[in-house]
Parts: structure tokens; C-alpha cells; sequence
């Protein structure tokens, strides 16, 4: 059982059945690790080389680790050891879920966190789980895709967002970013990284910073 190793420090690799086959699926449980936090991830586009182990999303994971969070991150449908095919994060987002309740307690807050299209993943999965509970629950986003996917569904009032963009992005357009940060609803937080393109390289130090001081401005930690 996933829950199962909650209460158990390491790295676990797992093959757990999903909605349309089985998932490859990695959680990262901190030697004090605090079960009153879980963060679920999410990686860049299948069909586009993305997985689990990209760099910004493993630097997500670290990220919550070192502050003693959990994390669950898997390989979407068709990548890896991943049954399925790509789902336009409509289904990936559904497993997405379905591994949160395969571990989730009532009244844990969940940070939904993705990188480029697993943004969007985590993105839907949060405003279908706030359709069930009213838990506190937060979202980063770095590097959405703001002009291929719909980011305008509302979330609950006073969620936390938090966007990162690289300024330099040579696959999402920063002005269409900002734009977007600007006119939304939510009034999202967008941090920028000067000299920095879409995958981040040579900035995961800076990123892990970044993201741990608004983890911990969000949990009290």
C-alpha cells in the first residue's frame, strides 16, 4: 500500500495501479518527515521526453524533503513503466488524484507543484480536489504553459499560487506569463529568474531556494 510507506524514510519506487493501468510512482518520505503536509508533482509534456526524473521536478522534490515534506511524483500515462497513453492532463490529472487518496487524511494540506505541462496536471488536479475538500491547499507553477492550457478555472479564495518563470524562456513566452499572473483572479506570486531559459540549467540551487521560502511562508514551517 502507498500509505503505507508514509511512515517509512526513503525513497520508494512503486508500481501501483491506476485508473487505466499501472503507474510508475517514486514518494520521497524525509527522516522527520511531518504528516501534516504532502506535496504531489508533476513533470514536463510525455510526448516530449518529460518524466519523473527531470531535473526541476527532482529539485521540487528535494525541495520539500529537506523541510521534511513528502512528495509523490510518477510518470504519466506511456512514459517509463507507465501504462496508458497521453491524455492532454485531463487524465493525467485524474492520476494524479488517485494516488493522493490511495495516502490522503483528512485535513493534511497538499501542495499541488508542477514543471511546464505538469504545471497544468497539478493545476486541474487541485481545482477538482478543492471541489471535494475544503483542506488548505497551495500551487506552484513553473514554467506554465499559459498560452497552450486553460489555468482560468477558480480556485478557493486566498489559495496560494506561486508561478516561477525563466526570463529567458524559449518555450513559454514571459510576457504572455505575466500578462496572465496580472489579470488573474487568484493574483498569483511570479518570481522571475533573470538569464535563466525553460529548463532552469544552472539555476536549480537558486529555484530550491526560491520555492523553500514560500513552502515555508505557506505551512509555518
Amino acid at each position: 500500500m502507498l500509505s503505507d510507506k508514509l511512515s517509512i524514510p526513503g525513497v520508494h519506487s512503486e508500481i501501483i495501479p491506476g485508473l487505466m493501468g499501472d503507474l510508475e510512482v517514486i514518494m520521497e518520505v524525509p527522516t522527520n518527515v511531518d504528516h501534516r503536509y504532502l506535496a504531489m508533482l508533476g513533470h514536463p509534456h510525455s510526448l516530449q521526453g518529460g518524466t519523473m526524473q527531470n531535473k526541476v521536478v527532482t529539485t521540487m522534490a528535494r525541495s520539500f524533503r529537506e523541510l521534511g515534506i513528502a512528495s509523490i511524483r510518477f510518470n504519466f500515462r506511456g512514459v517509463g513503466r507507465s501504462a496508458g497513453e497521453y491524455a492532454a492532463g485531463l487524465g493525467e490529472s485524474e492520476d494524479m488524484l488517485h494516488l493522493l487518496s490511495l495516502c490522503h487524511v483528512p485535513g493534511v494540506t497538499v501542495f499541488f507543484a508542477g514543471f511546464s505541462f505538469g504545471s497544468y496536471v497539478a493545476f486541474k488536479a487541485l481545482t477538482q480536489y478543492q471541489a471535494v475538500y475544503s483542506e488548505f491547499t497551495a500551487l506552484i507553477t513553473i514554467a506554465p504553459s499559459v498560452h497552450n492550457y486553460d489555468y482560468s478555472l477558480p480556485l478557493q479564495p486566498k489559495t496560494p499560487w506561486l508561478i516561477v518563470i525563466g526570463e529567458e524562456d524559449e518555450l513559454v513566452p514571459l510576457n504572455l506569463v505575466t500578462d496572465f499572473a496580472q489579470i488573474n483572479e487568484q493574483k498569483p506570486v511570479l518570481e522571475y529568474f533573470p538569464n535563466t531559459g525553460h529548463f532552469f540549467h544552472g539555476k536549480l540551487l537558486d529555484l530550491k531556494a526560491v520555492l523553500q521560502r514560500y513552502i515555508r511562508e505557506w505551512s509555518g514551517l
